[in-house]
């Protein structure tokens, strides 16, 4: 049976270092040019520091270096700004560096094969996309580690 437009989701496959990212596209408010972010004391290395978006103040993270990974090259980086998924701790955006341009994508179950093994930390599991292997980011837990830190320090 032929994929029908419904049957697809519209996602970003975000490059990091050492894997990409699968993100539903409604989860990425906008991808921006990497700027140098402004450093917050007392943060843990992997609050890269805050950046102003839209009138905001929002904390740029490294999704690689909370999840025991290298940083990304910042040669080609941009920045993901996400939404939150819920807006109850106080914090309605985060970023990510990135380690490229994420590539929009539409995808349908038969396009994913699960690949074998446990998911790794903050993630909800792993899928091969043709060639192109992939990590469900677990997207609640990283905005909860985000939030409790930007409670601490902002």
């Amino acid at each position: 049976m032929q994929a029908t437009i419904q049957d697809t989701v519209r996602t970003l496959i975000i490059p990091l270092q050492q894997r990409n990212l699968l993100v539903p596209n409604v989860a990425v408010a906008e991808i921006v040019p990497y700027v140098r972010p402004r450093a917050v004391e007392d943060a843990p290395e992997w609050l890269l520091g805050t950046m102003n978006w839209r009138g905001l103040t929002i904390p740029i993270m490294s999704f690689d270096r909370l999840y025991g990974g290298e940083d990304a090259s910042l040669a080609q980086a941009r920045i993901a700004v996400l939404n939150t998924a819920t807006r109850t701790n106080g914090l309605p955006f985060y970023a990510i560096v990135t380690a490229g341009i994420p590539q929009l994508k539409r995808v349908n179950e038969s396009m994913l094969q699960a690949q074998p093994g446990t998911a790794g930390k903050g993630e909800l599991g792993r899928v091969e996309i043709g060639t192109l292997s992939t990590v469900i980011p677990d997207l609640e837990a990283l905005e909860t580690a985000v939030a409790q830190i930007w409670k601490k320090v902002a």
